[in-house]
């Protein structure tokens, strides 16, 4: 036991007042004395003679029926171990008890166990320890208060608020080099409270309606009843709970609710940290390994800040993939607890991988499947490389962990499918938000009406009396110009080849006609342009499957031919010579192809935000696009004819802007390309549907399917009488049958010409007839390029 007076206020930054409370407080072992002549009084058992004995021993200092002054306290001392021997179990171990007797409500100790100054006290200096860590001026003040306040509810309103208590959290213990945590509990019995007014009478269902909430509730009773109108005398008898296990795993808590909010945070350090505390050993190290799968194969470079020292070193000793599926495999479809307290020879000679951890000093192991609904979910690992930490008393302490990482596990691997079933559906499929609420209504009535189980048809799902739109962004003589650029590449190609087989003919021999195949002499450069299709076919097939056959067999045959024909393959490989023109023609549509998306991309989220619509693109050698617009599908939204408007507006405008893009680029194309922008005016309210077949929204019906075929056949359109197309680069063609839809275009057409994005040279123009299609007409305006 110590006596030493230890006053925490002093410590406490901002608080350097005796008492944060405000009442008049006095130490005072009375209320001790009191209550224990009253069980004296009414104790019938054995206890009675030890009671008689404590208050023999108190009458020795009849000064106590006073406040004992600060100064005084030492004195005491006996007085204050006999209260210890009376409120402690006998068989207690006092170096175990972390108790002390406190000024009532105040951070303030006069006497206690040497466990308890332990965790405040450096025991050489009998200093406070360096990085213990106490609570602030206002946790204090309202811990405090909270305690006063449920002694004088309960004393003068037979009324209680919630008990608070607070921790300590101490200095990192030496042994473990590991924080403990501790709970602080207040014994108030001895404590007599008193009002030096009259207190008001209140109504506590009145009260009540004053206090909204818990972070109100001191606020308003410092007001109804002031703390300064009380005299406390007493002592307090302080105890110390040690709960560094139950803040471990509340720190395990806090990262699945800390990952659930934010999947991409890295907490495995925390988790192991946590781990470590709950064990008692800073020498225990962990893997954390939840089973991650994609398409049913297992991930194990998966780079969440979970990890396996096995897997790692399999990597390090430069293990192939295959064996360490087979390794993880085997054990997922046997999983067992693993536990190597010393890892010996024999146990490294029944599992080669422990040799890996014992090359790195690992002299302890350990692997714990973890199951969540009895399912499998991962694994947790605990190694060390001192195996006294490795005990059965840490083990036991981390199957409390257990249950908590199993959920963790759970969530990381539900939250993993989730993200890549989002990615695929926003990326990769048709279904969109704006259209999602009628395919779950369709699901739900599928489910209701029995027809999943008995493997029935689902419902259609389709939309009547939409709008439609229609734009297009072409590449200008697209085709010819791949088609330039394969001819191209084939003649380099050839020109590769023919020098190839003249060096060849001069090292082996000059006769090669049973070594290639025939006829290779018949492709000559002077031919390329004018192959057809099918002959560019027949020679792609011999320069890139016949040829190369024929080469390996001769390098085969004749080694020393093998710089050559290497160098050969190096110059036809796809990134080579041979493909420079594809190349950079492909590179300059991507580029354009990129620009448009970003582009109508952004024109989808506006229009969404207007009004839910159904937006689909479609990649050629350009890019098409597809809008359906209409009450149907939004039928909680409000709709109206401005709503179209606006559409058709930003329509013209975006396809302007892509108009604008595609020119501003020229200078950085590989191969100058050129774009035209195409939209089609269809006046009609269409209807569609989604084809489960092909998994895209298709019109419904054959009056509806005109819209689709003339949308396929406008964009290679004349104008009539000539053999000038309607779509030119730098201008947008706007086709339509019906002069008031030209009219209201004029107006759109007029209102981009006043920001500058048109020129003022509109075009009125017929469109040739096309195949039972006649009476099209276009409005084709140019685009201001900078």
């Amino acid at each position: 036991m110590q006596a030493i007076t230890l006053d925490l206020n002093n410590s406490i930054n901002g608080l350097k007042e005796r008492s944060p409370l405000g009442a008049e407080i006095k130490l005072s072992l009375q209320p001790f004395i009191t209550f224990v002549e009253e069980k004296a009084n009414t104790e019938k058992t054995a206890k009675i003679n030890f009671y008689r004995y404590i208050l023999e021993q108190f009458k020795q200092y009849p000064e106590l029926k006073d406040p004992i002054p600060m100064e005084n306290v030492h004195k005491y001392n006996t007085l204050f171990e006999l209260i210890y021997t009376a409120l402690s179990p006998i068989i207690n171990e006092e170096k175990e008890h972390f108790w002390a007797i406190s000024t009532p409500l105040a951070a303030c100790f006069h006497y206690g166990t040497n466990a308890f100054y332990n965790v405040l006290l450096e025991p050489s200096t009998c200093t406070l320890k360096a990085d213990l860590s106490l609570p602030s001026k206002s946790e204090m003040k309202k811990s405090v208060l909270s305690a006063f306040y449920n002694m004088v509810l309960h004393r003068f309103y037979n009324f209680s608020l919630t008990a608070n208590e607070f921790t300590v959290n101490s200095i990192v213990d030496p042994e473990t080099k590991l924080p403990k945590y501790y709970r602080l509990n207040v014994d108030t019995r001895f404590l007599t409270i008193t009002a030096n007014v009259e207190l008001p009478e209140y109504d506590l269902n009145i009260v009540k309606d004053y206090i909204q909430d818990e972070t109100n509730t001191l606020d308003i009773l410092t007001k109804l009843i002031p703390p300064e109108i009380f005299t406390v005398e007493g002592i307090s008898i302080v105890t110390l709970t040690d709960v560094t296990g139950e803040y471990a795993l509340e720190s395990i808590k806090n990262v699945m609710i800390d990952h659930h909010e934010s999947k991409n945070v890295n907490y495995g350090k925390e988790i192991s940290n946590a781990l470590k505390a709950l064990a008692g050993s800073d020498h225990l190290e962990f893997g954390l390994l939840p089973y991650l799968k994609l398409n049913n194969k297992l991930l194990i470079n998966e780079k969440s800040g979970f990890h396996s020292i096995l897997i790692k070193l399999a990597e390090e000793a430069g293990w192939k993939d295959e064996e360490e599926f087979d390794l993880i495999e085997d054990y997922l479809k046997h999983p067992r607890t693993l536990i190597f307290p010393e890892i010996t020879e024999e146990e490294q000679e029944k599992y080669p991988i422990l040799r890996l951890l014992w090359a790195k000093g690992i002299k302890s192991y350990a692997l714990f499947p973890l199951y969540y609904n009895a399912k499998l979910v991962g694994c947790l690992e605990l190694h060390t490389k001192e195996s006294s930490h490795f005990n059965g008393n840490a083990l036991t302490k981390l199957d409390l962990a257990f249950p908590l990482l199993a959920q963790l596990y759970q969530n990381i691997i539900t939250d993993f499918n989730q993200e890549v079933a989002e990615i695929v559906t926003d990326k990769f499929t048709a279904l969109q938000p704006s259209v999602q609420w009628r395919f779950n209504e369709a699901a739900y009535h599928y489910l209701r009406s029995g027809g999943k189980k008995r493997n029935l048809p689902v419902e259609q799902v389709f939309f009547k009396n939409v709008h439609p739109f229609y734009g297009a962004v072409d590449i200008r003589n697209s085709s010819i110009l791949r088609n330039m650029a394969v001819r191209k590449d084939l003649s380099v190609h050839f020109e590769m080849l023919q020098k190839t087989l003249d060096i060849i003919k001069k090292k082996v021999c000059e006769s090669l006609e049973n070594d290639l195949p025939k006829k290779y002499e018949i492709w000559s450069k002077s031919r390329f342009e004018d192959l057809t299709d099918r002959e560019i076919l027949k020679t792609e097939d011999y320069l890139q499957r016949q040829i190369p056959a024929a080469l390996v067999h001769l390098k085969d045959t004749h080694p020393e031919l093998k710089p050559i024909i290497d160098e050969y393959f190096v110059w036809t490989a796809v990134d080579g010579k041979s493909y420079e023109h594809r190349d950079r023609y492909e590179k300059s549509l991507q580029m354009i192809n990129l620009a448009v998306t970003r582009h109508l991309d952004v024109f989808n989220r506006e229009i969404q935000e207007i009004f839910p619509c159904y937006f689909e693109k479609f990649r050629t050698d350009g890019v098409e696009f597809d809008i359906y617009l209409g009450p149907s599908i939004a039928p909680d939204a409000d709709f109206s004819e401005e709503i179209l408007y606006q559409f058709r507006l930003k329509q013209l405008k975006v396809l302007a802007e892509v108009a604008q893009t595609s020119h501003s680029l020229a200078p950085y194309f590989s191969l100058p390309l050129e774009t035209t922008q195409l939209i089609f005016v269809y006046e009609k309210l269409i209807d569609i549907s989604f084809r489960i077949d092909e998994q895209r929204f298709d019109v419904e019906g054959s009056y509806n399917i005109r819209y689709q075929m003339v949308k396929k056949r406008i964009d290679k359109a004349h104008v009539k009488d000539t053999t000038e197309r309607i779509t030119q680069p730098g201008k947008i063609a706007i086709v339509y049958f019906n002069s008031w839809e030209a009219r209201e275009y004029l107006g759109y057409i007029k209102t981009l010409q006043e920001i500058g994005l048109l020129n003022d040279d509109l075009e009125y123009l017929d469109i040739e007839e096309l195949q039972g299609v006649e009476g099209l007409k276009a409005l084709r305006i140019g685009v201001t390029l900078k």
